[in-house]
């Protein structure tokens, strides 16, 4: 391993053939074009081509996800993905009692008063554990074989913690956030009807990250996040690199 004043902490999970996304998502194909046969100059080239969903594993939802006309990935900026605040809310406490547990705004006010406030322009991520525990296995989705699929989407009721709509206004409004980012499939409750908290967030042209590794060695504050979406222009998601660099050591 290199030395280094601040290293980086990787916050996105490769991605391949059995990466988790939402049930409806198109799996990641590969497809081999050529190999090398030979080091030799003229032979020595691998080629592959993917086709996949741009809420494929870890993924950045832009705006336009949810809202027509919002921007799409290829207009968010460098001054809201790079060496940007990032803070992060620890509920895995209260998700080990409850599945379902929902971030309220004052669970982010008791994080304020044990962590400090949230900084303006900060990306804030909910830390519940899930991904880091369950992240390529069936208990991710955690579906309920008691709860008839969705009638519109044919998807199978899940359980997993989220955010609330109330906490997601008040990180938009009140903190003046970049945007959100979870360790689940969605930032919005699976039990919760019409995706509200993303169109709380992207609705005020803020943007969102799902399925992330957030390891507890991240400080809840002091630490940046750089966030590297594939600019595919015109794209509502794309998948994305994320890291987090904690505060430099002397």
């Amino acid at each position: 391993a290199v030395a280094c004043r601040r290293c980086c902490i990787d916050c996105s999970f490769p991605l391949s053939e059995s990466s988790t996304s939402w049930p409806t998502c198109r799996l990641v194909e590969r497809q081999v074009i050529l190999t090398p046969e030979t080091t030799k100059e003229g032979g020595a080239r691998n080629k592959q081509a993917f086709t996949l969903n741009g809420g494929s594993g870890t993924h950045i939802d832009a705006p336009s996800h949810f809202i027509p006309h919002g921007r799409t990935i290829d207009a968010l900026s460098a001054n809201e993905l790079v060496e940007i605040p990032l803070a992060i809310v620890d509920v895995s406490s209260f998700v080990k009692q409850n599945n379902d547990f929902s971030c309220t705004l004052q669970h982010i006010l008791d994080d304020e008063q044990l962590s400090g406030a949230i900084a303006p322009g900060s990306l804030v991520c909910l830390r519940t554990g899930w991904a880091e525990e369950r992240y390529g296995k069936q208990e991710y989705y955690n579906y309920d074989e008691s709860a008839p699929a969705d009638a519109a989407s044919a998807v199978r009721h899940m359980h997993f913690p989220a955010f609330g709509p109330d906490a997601a206004k008040f990180l938009v409004r009140e903190r003046s956030i970049v945007g959100i980012g979870i360790d689940t499939l969605s930032p919005d409750s699976p039990g919760v009807a019409g995706f509200p908290v993303h169109h709380i967030v992207l609705g005020s042209d803020r943007f969102i990250l799902e399925n992330l590794l957030l390891p507890t060695t991240i400080p809840a504050r002091g630490a940046s996040a750089i966030v590297s979406p594939i600019s595919i222009v015109g794209a509502p998601e794309a998948p994305a690199r994320v890291w987090a660099m904690p505060p430099a050591t002397a």
